[in-house]
Parts: structure tokens; C-alpha cells; sequence
């Protein structure tokens, strides 16, 4: 094998590394790179990357076996009703991202929707240097208590109202009524609403 296959080869191998160190970490502990896009851009990367692989080592058995599972895959995600598909499409593209803004230095919200058979949720993540951790997820049903007509999805903004040691409070901004969110912290829990 020539010097230059080596180096692709240990480019793939590091780029699959984190990769799947991602997935797992977003996975088992909710952590995941910084930012909405940067999840998108490791996704993206692995992708190319493969195909770059198999072009390459195409002359290999391997490599016609790993396309291979890779177009099965594919194949199997649109027969199951496409829920797979559309579930790596919207979290793999910007298509699932409603919503996405910097509250402050420590924390980030997003409001996202990854199937088309749930409703888009509202996910607070907190910054941690290179990394971030969803801290909060919230849904529709725990917010629509009083008025059946705001929704997550259609909300127009997400301000960040104030935090204490224990807790979090946001609005979601409509434009007529808005709703006045106060998460605890720890739990992820909705600990008060309040509609202004």
C-alpha cells in the first residue's frame, strides 16, 4: 500500500473515531460538539469520507462490501415508512433546526424537530468549552396547559429572563401571549409557567 492510501486511511480512522465518539457521547450522555452545525459538519465529513474510501480502495473486497452496507442501509431506512430516513435527513441537515439562539456565554437553545411523526421540542444546552450538554428538553404537551394555540414550533424568539443556582427561566416570545418558562436545573423539569 502506497504512503499516500496510508494517510487517507489514517484520516478515515480518525475522522470515524470521532464520529462515532460523538454519537455515543450524544447518545449515553446527551454531550455532543459545539454548536448545532458542528454535529452536522462531523456528519457530513464521515459521509464524504467514506465514499472517498471506497473509491480509493475500490480494487479491495472490502470496500465493495462497505458500499454495499451502506446502500442497504439506505434502502432499509425508506421501507420502514421512511421514519429512519427522514430522522437522519432532519438531523443531519439544517431541515430539523427551527430555531437556534445564544442566550448568553453558558447556555444555548434551540428549538428542533427530528421526525415527522413528533412534534418539535425545545432543548436547552449548556456551553462547556469545545463541548456542550442538553441540560433541558421540553415538548408541547408540557407547556400547553392553558392555551391549546401556542406551540414550540411557532414560538418567534427565545429570550433568556434570568437564572438562579437552581434554576432557569426563559420566554418563549409569540408575539401576542408569550409564555414564561422556569426550568429546574438539575432535573430538567418545568418547575413554573406563567402567560403574559
Amino acid at each position: 500500500m502506497s504512503k499516500s492510501k496510508k494517510m487517507i486511511l489514517r484520516v478515515y480512522f480518525i475522522i470515524c473515531v470521532f464520529f462515532v465518539l460523538d454519537c455515543l457521547l450524544y447518545y449515553f450522555k446527551e454531550i455532543s460538539l459545539r454548536g448545532y452545525y458542528s454535529d452536522v459538519v462531523l456528519s457530513w465529513v464521515w459521509l464524504i469520507s467514506s465514499f472517498v474510501i471506497i473509491i480509493v480502495f475500490w480494487k479491495k473486497l472490502i470496500s465493495k462490501l462497505f458500499l454495499a452496507a451502506i446502500l442497504v442501509t439506505f434502502a432499509l431506512s425508506i421501507i420502514a415508512m421512511m421514519l429512519p430516513f427522514y430522522a437522519l435527513l432532519l438531523s443531519s441537515t439544517s431541515l430539523g433546526l427551527y430555531q437556534n439562539k445564544d442566550l448568553n456565554e453558558n447556555y444555548r437553545a434551540q428549538i428542533v424537530g427530528y421526525g415527522v411523526m413528533v412534534q418539535p421540542w425545545l432543548e436547552v444546552i449548556e456551553k462547556k468549552g469545545l463541548f456542550e450538554k442538553r441540560i433541558i428538553k421540553c415538548t408541547d404537551s408540557e407547556i400547553m396547559n392553558d392555551n391549546l394555540d401556542i406551540k414550540i414550533r411557532t414560538a418567534k424568539d427565545i429570550l433568556f429572563k434570568n437564572e438562579t443556582d437552581s434554576t432557569l427561566t426563559l420566554t418563549l416570545f409569540y408575539g401576542g401571549p408569550n409564555k414564561t418558562i422556569t426550568f429546574d436545573k438539575k432535573t430538567g423539569n418545568i418547575a413554573a409557567i406563567k402567560s403574559n
